[in-house]
């Protein structure tokens, strides 16, 4: 017997086997009952959603959308970081402020106009407008390296400006071997949003099914197979295990680079 309402006195059930039978009321206190199921485990389950919605090639994809944003999220931000940390220049806190201000600007407000210039340039159902804007750093990233390379003394930079490195040998050899912490922070925090991003592969990929992402093939294995929930619970494991090894791997670095950087500083 399956319940389908609980009460305290009284409570309802149906006949899986029977259903035209209708609910059977029972008076008694369901807490008392045993439930009358075992632990079965359905390996297949994940060959079979592995098979239904082509995983390998979501995976892929994936990963490559993952793996080059993250890559240019980490080469832009070091580089404006290192910029409003080391240097001088005229307007040097307006800018940042610039910057900062543009966390709190709604990406609503954005997405009519920067699709209109995608669609114009023709990038639209290819991979540039999910990629191209990963390699113009991001606001919050830029903060959380200014604020780790703000913690390192400038006294080794003119060391080693005195040893003839120029500057973009001393963020190579004296700035970057102490901000790992920071930058893997920065890594897992884009790699991860990149692995979920379903609304902007929806967006540009439309009708591109061949390049879609795992957030995207998953709704879609879920819309076709509400009914089988071992499914999509199968899938979606499967969907986790890479960010789950990644983050368990570098989780060390990750906190210490959260904790200095936006707790310390």
């Amino acid at each position: 017997m399956a319940i389908i309402k609980k009460g305290r006195d009284e409570s309802v059930f149906i006949d899986p086997s029977n259903l035209d039978a209708g609910e059977i009321r029972w008076e008694g206190k369901w807490r008392t009952l045993e439930n009358d199921w075992q632990t079965d485990l359905q390996f297949k389950n994940y060959l079979k959603g592995w098979n239904a919605i082509n995983f390998l090639r979501l995976f892929k994809n994936t990963l490559f959308y993952a793996v080059i944003t993250t890559f240019g999220t980490l080469l832009s931000s070091t580089l404006v970081a290192y910029g409003f940390s080391r240097f001088s220049f005229p307007g040097k806190s307006k800018f940042f402020m610039i910057l900062i201000a543009t966390i709190v600007l709604p990406s609503a407000v954005t997405l009519i106009p920067v699709y209109t210039i995608f669609y114009k340039l023709g990038w639209v159902g290819t991979w540039l407008p999910l990629i191209v804007p990963h390699f113009f750093a991001n606001a919050y990233n830029v903060f959380l390296l200014r604020q780790f390379m703000l913690g390192i003394p400038k006294e080794m930079d003119e060391a080693a400006r005195i040893d003839g490195c120029g500057p973009v040998a001393t963020l190579y050899r004296i700035i970057l071997p102490q901000c790992i912490p920071a930058v893997i922070s920065v890594g897992l925090f884009h790699f991860f949003w990149a692995w979920n991003d379903y609304f902007n592969p929806l967006l540009y990929l439309a009708g591109h099914p061949e390049k879609y992402p795992i957030s995207i093939g998953l709704s879609s294995f879920s819309n076709m197979y509400s009914t089988e929930t071992h499914l999509v619970q199968a899938v979606s494991m499967i969907a986790c295990v890479l960010p789950f090894i990644i983050f368990i791997a570098a989780q060390k670095f990750f906190i210490e680079g959260v904790v200095v950087s936006g707790v310390e500083k």
